[in-house]
C-alpha cells in the first residue's frame, strides 16, 4: 500500500537529518574534536570531511542500489553501515582511525539522500517538488542545528565518545523510521540501466554541475569554518556557538523558501531563484568578513543572512538535475549532482582549512564571496529544462 506524501517526506526528513548531525554538526565540537586527538586546522578538516568524502564516492552506486533494490532493503543496509562506522569512530585509537571510520560512515549514509530524493520525485507534482525536496533539505541544517545544541552536551557528559556513539544510534533509529514508510519495490519494473554519458551529455547538465561544485566550496567555508573564524575574532565560545545555531536555523529556512519560489510559474523558476541565492551569499560572505572587527550582533544577523544564500540551493540543483532528464533517469541524475557536490566538499574542506591558516581570515571570506557571484553569474547562462518539468505518477 502506497504512503502518504507527507509521510514519505517526513520519513526521508527524519533520516536525511539524522545523518546530518555528522556532515554539518560535527563542526560545533571541532575544537574537542582538536583536543581529543591533537588535529592541525588542516587535519579538522580532513576530519570533518571524512564523511561526506565517504558519501560522494558512492552516491553513483547508491543510486543504482535503490533503482535494484528498492527503498526500504537499500535503507537498512545503508543506516547500518553509516551507523556502525559512526559508532566504531567513537573508539578510534588515532587521527587515521577516526578519519576512516567516518569515511565507513558516509559510504553507508549515501543511501539515505538518494532512496529520500527518489521517493519525493514519485511523491509530487512538478508545482510542489522543489518545496518537498527544500523541507527535505531543511533537514540537513536542522541536523545541525540538533547537533550544535546536543553534541557539546554529550561531549561534556561522556567525551567525543559518547557524542559519535549517540549519534550513531539516532542515524540507525532514523534509518529504520524511513524504511518502514518506503516503498518495498525499486523506482521502476525494471532496473534502469547506468546511463552516466548520457547524464553528462544533457544540455545544461554540465554547467549546472559547475555551478554546484562553486556554491558547496562556500557552503563548506560557512558550516566548517564560522566557529573557528568566530573564535579567531576573539569572540566567546558561546557567541561563536550561537552564530553556529543561526547559520543552521537561517538555512533551513533558505532551502525552504528557495524551493517555494523555485516553485513559482508551475516549477520554472529554478535557474533564477539559484542565481539569486548565489547573489545572497556573495553579499553575505562580504558582510561576514566584516562583521569579524564589529560586535556580537553585527556579527549574529550576517551569520544568518550569510548562511540564507550560502546553504539555501541545495534543494534547487538536485530538482534541476532531475528534470533535465526522464523520470526513470531522475534518481542517477540527482546522483550524479549529489556525488559533485560531496567530492567536492570533502576536497575543499582541508584546503580551506590551509587558506586561513596561510592566508588570513579576511582573504578567505573575500575569497567565499568571489566563488558565490562566479557560480551566480555561470548559473545565470543556464538553459532551460527542455519541456515542462516532469510530473509525478498519481498516487492511489
Amino acid at each position: 500500500m502506497s504512503r502518504s506524501p507527507r509521510t514519505v517526506l517526513t520519513a526521508a526528513a527524519a533520516a536525511q537529518a539524522s545523518v546530518s548531525i555528522v556532515a554539518f554538526g560535527l563542526p560545533a565540537i571541532g575544537p574537542d574534536l582538536r583536543e581529543a586527538y591533537g588535529l592541525s586546522l588542516t587535519m579538522l578538516g580532513a576530519a570533518l570531511a571524512a564523511t561526506i568524502l565517504g558519501s560522494g564516492t558512492f552516491l553513483l552506486a547508491a543510486g543504482l542500489v535503490v533503482d535494484r533494490y528498492g527503498a526500504r532493503r537499500s535503507t537498512i543496509a545503508g543506516s547500518a553501515v553509516g551507523a556502525g562506522g559512526l559508532a566504531a569512530a567513537g573508539f578510534a585509537p588515532g587521527q587515521e582511525a577516526l578519519v576512516g571510520f567516518l569515511f565507513l560512515s558516509g559510504c553507508g549514509s549515501a543511501v539515505v539522500p538518494i532512496a529520500g530524493t527518489r521517493a519525493l520525485f514519485g511523491s509530487y507534482e512538478a508545482h510542489r517538488r522543489g518545496w518537498a525536496l527544500g523541507v527535505r533539505q531543511m533537514a540537513v541544517p536542522l541536523g545541525g542545528t540538533l547537533a550544535a545544541l546536543l553534541l557539546p552536551g554529550l561531549v561534556a557528559v561522556g567525551g567525543i565518545r559518547l557524542a559519535l556513539v549517540g549519534s550513531a544510534l539516532l542515524v540507525a533509529v532514523a534509518g529504520l523510521f524511513f524504511a518502514g514508510v518506503a516503498e518495498v519495490e525499486g523506482g521502476s519494473d525494471e532496473s534502469a540501466p547506468f546511463a552516466l554519458s548520457r547524464l553528462w551529455r544533457t544540455p545544461g547538465m554540465q554547467r549546472l554541475l559547475v555551478v554546484a561544485a562553486l556554491y558547496i566550496v562556500v557552503l563548506q567555508a560557512v558550516v566548517a569554518y564560522t566557529v573557528p573564524a568566530a573564535r579567531a575574532a576573539g569572540f566567546s565560545s558561546l557567541v561563536a556557538g550561537a552564530a553556529f545555531v543561526l547559520v543552521n536555523v537561517a538555512a533551513g529556512v533558505a532551502r525552504i523558501v528557495w524551493g517555494r519560489r523555485a516553485d513559482g510559474a508551475g516549477g520554472r523558476r529554478r535557474v533564477r531563484a539559484l542565481v539569486e541565492a548565489g547573489a545572497v551569499a556573495a553579499l553575505g560572505a562580504v558582510a561576514f568578513g566584516f562583521a569579524l572587527h564589529a560586535g556580537t550582533a553585527v556579527l549574529l544577523v550576517t551569520s544568518a543572512f550569510l548562511a540564507f544564500g550560502a546553504l539555501g540551493w541545495n534543494a534547487l540543483v538536485y530538482v534541476t538535475a532531475g528534470e533535465r532528464v526522464p523520470l526513470e533517469l531522475a534518481g542517477q541524475s540527482v546522483a550524479l549532482a549529489a556525488t559533485v557536490v560531496f567530492v567536492v566538499a570533502a576536497l575543499c574542506t582541508p584546503l580551506l582549512g590551509a587558506l586561513a591558516e596561510h592566508a588570513g581570515w579576511n582573504v578567505f571570506w573575500l575569497t567565499a564571496a568571489g566563488l558565490a557571484a562566479t557560480g551566480a553569474a555561470l548559473a545565470a547562462t543556464l538553459p532551460a529544462a527542455a519541456g515542462k518539468p516532469l510530473a509525478a505518477p498519481s498516487l492511489p
